[in-house]
């Protein structure tokens, strides 16, 4: 039997046990009832992507959370390889299509402070994401990030978890 997640979490940092902000936002949100968190990184440290099981995991959600730090204006290579892959014709666009309608949440955090992100460069870092949900007919609900997330020094460190906890506070919210 197969058990709704209402919002599943799809994850992607490459040292996670290494992170501030993602790990905070990744396990406090893991506490909350009907979610799901995949860890691609863990699950496939290799890239072999299980499209079948990633396809699965999406069908059982209603919210799809694509949770990860900001990578040169980009996402991790893992998350554009699980993207690329488990996104295909027939299942994510298409005539025969079966991931219609479902929510999506951008989620991610960068190390830099805020006065290098302008509106104009979170849209355009938000694009893609923007794009494939209306490829695939998905509902974009917006997207949420947080800056300043970097733990150089002892102060820099708790002020990037006191950021992770309001911004997981903040997606919980959203959800």
């Amino acid at each position: 039997m197969v058990v709704m997640s209402k919002t599943v979490m799809i994850l992607a940092h490459p040292s996670i046990e290494k992170s501030i902000g993602n790990k905070i936002i990744s396990d406090n949100f893991s506490k909350e009832k009907n979610t799901e968190v995949r860890h691609l990184d863990q699950l496939y440290p290799d890239f072999n992507i299980d499209v079948k099981a990633e396809q699965e995991a999406l069908l059982n959600a209603e919210t799809i959370i694509f949770q990860f730090p900001l990578f040169w204006y980009n996402v991790p290579a893992i998350l554009k390889h699980w993207i690329d892959t488990v996104f295909e014709y027939g299942f994510a666009f298409g005539l025969e299509s079966t991931l219609n309608n479902k929510n999506i949440l951008v989620s991610f955090t960068i190390g830099s402070p805020n006065k290098h992100y302008s509106d104009e460069v979170i849209e355009k870092i938000c694009f893609p994401l923007k794009g494939l949900t209306q490829y695939c007919n998905l509902n974009y609900i917006g997207e949420i990030f947080c800056n300043d997330i970097n733990g150089y020094t002892e102060e820099a460190k708790n002020n990037a978890i006191n950021i992770a906890n309001k911004h997981s506070q903040k997606l919980i919210e959203l959800i």
